[in-house]
């Protein structure tokens, strides 16, 4: 089991009358086996007049994994006590994704002299061609 993890940030906005949703894929290199995703900060504002805050959502999932990318997605909104979501935000969301990979595999070092093998291997190869 290998660790890694990576930062993203999301910027959002400015929109109205919906839940901003993104999604973000990160690519680590070698395969994933398990993710988890962390939230590490936000900045939400109303944009225009002055509101009073009644609801302020951040949802951060881990949407899928395919091999060596995590796609992370988050779910945003902010609305005051007027029923719905009228008025025009924005933010930013910041996220760590961690992630357990598969252990780096690394091909057999060779030191010295190449064996009597290898190099009639190598003969060979080059006489067939």
């Amino acid at each position: 089991m290998a660790l890694e993890y990576r930062a993203v940030h999301f910027g959002l906005g400015p929109t109205t009358k919906k839940e901003m949703v993104a999604v973000h894929p990160l690519d680590f290199g070698r395969p994933v086996n398990r993710a988890e995703v962390v939230l590490s900060g936000f900045l939400s504002r109303f944009d225009g007049d002055d509101h009073e805050l009644y609801v302020h959502r951040i949802q951060t999932y881990i949407d899928r994994i395919e091999g060596s990318k995590v796609y992370v997605k988050i779910i945003y909104m902010l609305r005051d006590h007027s029923g719905n979501i009228d008025d025009s935000f924005s933010g930013v969301v910041d996220v760590l994704v961690f992630a357990d990979v598969a252990s780096q595999i690394r091909p057999p070092a060779f030191f010295g002299k190449a064996s009597a093998r290898t190099r009639g291997g190598a003969k060979r190869r080059a006489r067939a061609r």
